[in-house]
């Protein structure tokens, strides 16, 4: 018998929160897109080899666009996999070292974004819009200094497939759940440093198809983050 898939629950309340304010918390916090039928999936902890190039054929048989948050550790492991997700797709930016201890420190933050966006210049010769907190957390950091003083505006999430820790029928059940007009969603391609999650992502890649043939059911279009929040 398969374990029960772990309970989305305190998502639910993010995700009613998400729909009486619409897109922000916390001074620029995005959490949500504009309700037109489009969604935006993300990937967060890339690039991995062992999953990311499975992911981007994916999106590119099925002429769906994604964002990918990478860490800029990833990055340096993993050049040449960055200047195709960047070629193929959207990046964004999840910090250099995905601390938890970066967004309590203000100092620290700063070393480890300007540490990751240093990469992001070398590598792809582009600097990411957006950015997402590791571990979705803010900590002390306000979301608009982010914005003012690197450029990036940040991103959360309204739902996500609990990928980390799911198998593949309940990703796809967890996403079909959170699915509706502007709606940005979590996934992920790699594992992120310290995670308590670490394992394969390939319950994500198997999901993936099934996830965009949900939204091709219910009429919305997968878009990038960027593509999501155009005026």
């Amino acid at each position: 018998m398969r374990p029960a898939s772990p309970s989305p629950g305190p998502f639910f309340a993010l995700r009613r929160a998400v729909r009486a304010a619409r897109g922000f918390l916390r001074g620029g916090l995005i959490l949500h897109g504009p309700a037109r039928p489009e969604v935006a999936l993300t990937f967060d902890d890339g690039p991995s080899p062992a999953h990311t190039p499975a992911i981007l054929d994916i999106l590119a048989a099925r002429r769906a666009r994604a964002t990918f948050f990478l860490l800029g550790s990833a990055i340096e492991n993993a050049p040449d996999l960055t200047r195709r997700v960047h070629a193929e797709q959207e990046i964004g930016c999840h910090s250099y070292a995905h601390d938890r201890a970066a967004v309590n420190d203000p100092e620290a933050f700063r070393v480890d974004t300007e540490k990751a966006l240093d990469l992001f210049d070398r590598v792809v010769h582009a600097r990411p819009r957006h950015y997402r907190f590791p571990w979705g957390n803010p900590g002390r950091i306000a979301p608009r200094d982010v914005e003012r003083r690197f450029g990036m505006v940040c991103v959360h999430w309204s739902g996500g497939g609990f990928d980390e820790r799911s198998d593949t029928p309940a990703i796809v059940r967890h996403i079909e759940d959170a699915l509706e007009p502007g709606a940005i969603l979590l996934l992920h391609d790699g594992c992120a440093p310290g995670s308590v999650y670490a394992g394969s992502r390939e319950p994500t890649v198997r999901a993936l198809p099934r996830i965009l043939d949900a939204l091709d059911a219910r009429g919305l279009r997968a878009v990038t983050v960027g593509e999501l929040l155009s005026a």
